[in-house]
């Protein structure tokens, strides 16, 4: 998957930060819990942060830069404790954050969790990367 092409197809609605250094791409690998999916890593080295519509719930997803995500990575106990088996990697701005499902895989399924709520929260909203990337950008159809 070319994540650049795919982000960058008309009609898709992506505000990119800039792409991530190889040199952060490989810092992340290795305060990682587990290993990061090859599409994840593509989306960093083309947008370091950024946001845009997502065509699954919760709807918009706010991508947390590799700095915020080590920090999470090691320094956020609370998320360490609570949600042992989650790597967030982005939010929707407001109650929801995204994560990797790291029960099962890889591929790691894609969960949206209330951290308010905890762990019982998580809901899949994607069976891998690939698939939640190809929903980024795009608005969700309306249903009747």
């Amino acid at each position: 998957m070319d994540v650049g092409q795919t982000l960058s197809q008309p009609g898709r609605e992506w505000r990119t930060k800039g792409p991530a250094s190889e040199a952060e791409i490989r810092l992340l690998e290795s305060k990682a819990r587990a290993e990061l999916p090859p599409e994840y890593l593509d989306l960093l080295r083309w947008s370091n942060g950024g946001e845009g519509p997502l065509a699954l719930r919760p709807l918009w997803f706010q991508l947390y830069s590799v700095k915020d995500c080590i920090d999470l990575y090691h320094t956020n106990q609370h998320d360490l404790e609570q949600f042992p088996h989650l790597m967030f990697f982005g939010s929707n701005g407001g109650l929801e954050s995204i994560a990797f499902d790291l029960r099962v895989g890889p591929p790691w399924s894609i969960v949206m969790v209330d951290r308010v709520a905890g762990p019982a929260s998580a809901e899949k909203i994607a069976p891998d990367m690939s698939a939640f990337i190809k929903a980024l950008g795009v608005e969700a159809e309306p249903t009747s």
